[in-house]
């Protein structure tokens, strides 16, 4: 994840709703304040904001034009 001034890696349980190749240059919200957390898969440095049930059914948060990556959420 490229957060602008640095980069994380997050993972975030969204592989049923998108494939990686979806991902690449896509704009989302992404929590970078909390404690790295060790997963499964190595450990997360972040959150990805989504809404939906679940499964193949979850709808990432973006967003609007003009935003960048690093810009802070107000």
């Amino acid at each position: 994840m490229d957060l602008g001034t640095e980069r994380r890696n997050v993972f975030a349980g969204i592989r049923q709703a998108y494939s990686p190749e979806q991902l690449v240059g896509r704009l989302t919200v992404v929590v970078a304040n909390l404690a790295p957390r060790k997963m499964r898969f190595g450990t997360s440095e972040g959150m990805v904001l989504a809404a939906g049930p679940g499964g193949s059914e979850i709808f990432l948060l973006s967003p609007d034009t003009g935003a960048e990556p690093g810009m802070k959420v107000k």
